[in-house]
């Protein structure tokens, strides 16, 4: 009979299961600023045995080119 009184005592004490509510509206992610795709080549750099992984924009590989080519003629001369 004690058990009984106490666990009547607790119950009455516990607060109230919460009602499932709706959710909150989620607003959507903002949607990123379509800019230039990024390509990524793997590269294996004379003298190392390990391949190097480079992400650049088509912009950057042709910037990257020209430099190379500039840089190769300036040997020659």
């Amino acid at each position: 009979m004690f058990y009984l009184l106490i666990s009547f005592a607790l119950s009455a004490a516990a607060p109230e299961a919460k009602t499932s509510q709706p959710r909150p509206e989620t607003t959507p992610a903002p949607e990123r600023k379509a800019g230039p795709k990024p390509i990524c080549r793997t590269i294996i750099y004379t003298g190392s045995r390990l391949p190097q992984r480079e992400c650049r924009t088509q912009e950057q590989w042709d910037r990257r080119a020209d430099e190379t080519g500039k840089w190769m003629d300036q040997d020659k001369n």
